[in-house]
């Protein structure tokens, strides 16, 4: 395994500059030419803000927990979960995307998860921008605890790997996997705490939250940002999240390698 995280470095190192000249192009194909430009990477997420916000904030009078105002709970959530769904969505057709650069067998395919990260990173410090100018309209200024946001970015990149290495080589083979993907995430959204407490569960139940990866990458959003928490106050959440996305950033990596020789023939 060492070994394996050796040589995946080098690669990324010797080939750096074909990573993000790939991330710039795939960036400006996308937004560049377009009347909007890079706004429409923050339009679609803000458009969901929005109804969100009418929904509950205006029509079910819905607040946070404590009072917090509902699209102060809901924006330092979402911001990291539109990132982490954008990047997978991005991910899962990456290799068939690319295929020109697939079929030369001197790139590195197990990079193209590293590219879509790159690209949704963009967005998301938009997002983030649009996130702390939020907080200080609302009267919330982060302290040095918003410093813990990149512990909480790196949360969210290693997870999206792991998951994105996975669902970029299997999609190649099994299509219905990107079509899919959609109800899974949608589904993944309504059980994690995005939109309503964690205090809302019986307490029994609560534990269980733990095996949900993305709940320690929303509630560290929200202690580094709204709540000015130590984002490492709970080990055994610490401990169950990092075993979790190290066993998917392994598993992925794995089942990439042993697809990837294969992809130039059903491509």
């Amino acid at each position: 395994m060492i070994q394996n995280i050796k040589i995946f470095a080098q690669k990324m190192f010797i080939y750096r500059r074909v990573v993000f000249s790939l991330a710039v192009r795939i960036f400006q194909s996308r937004y560049i030419g377009t009347g909007g430009g890079i706004l429409w990477s923050i339009v679609q997420p803000l458009a969901t803000v929005f109804v969100f916000w009418i929904v509950f904030s205006i029509g079910f009078k819905a607040q946070g927990p404590n009072g917090v105002p509902f699209v102060l709970y809901y924006m330092t959530a979402f911001l990291p979960w539109h990132f982490v769904s954008e990047v997978l969505n991005a991910s899962t057709n990456t290799v068939i995307a690319n295929r020109h650069l697939v079929k030369k067998m001197v790139f590195p395919t197990e990079t193209l998860p590293i590219v879509e990260i790159l690209v949704a990173t963009v967005g998301h410090l938009i997002l983030l921008a649009f996130t702390t100018l939020l907080l200080f309209i609302h009267g919330v200024v982060p302290g040095w605890t918003s410093l813990q946001i990149v512990y909480a970015y790196l949360c969210a990149v290693v997870l999206s790997l792991g998951l994105g290495w996975f669902l970029a080589a299997t999609n190649v083979f099994h299509r219905d996997i990107s079509q899919s993907l959609v109800t899974l995430l949608n589904f993944w959204f309504w059980i994690t705490p995005v939109v309503w407490s964690v205090d809302m569960i019986p307490e029994k139940w609560r534990p269980l939250m733990m095996f949900n990866p993305m709940f320690h990458v929303v509630e560290s959003y929200r202690n580094a940002l709204l709540y000015s928490l130590p984002i490492w106050g709970d080990t055994s959440q610490l401990l169950i999240f990092w075993l979790m996305v190290i066993s998917f950033g392994v598993g992925g990596a794995y089942v990439f390698r042993r697809l990837k020789p294969d992809f130039a023939d059903v491509l």
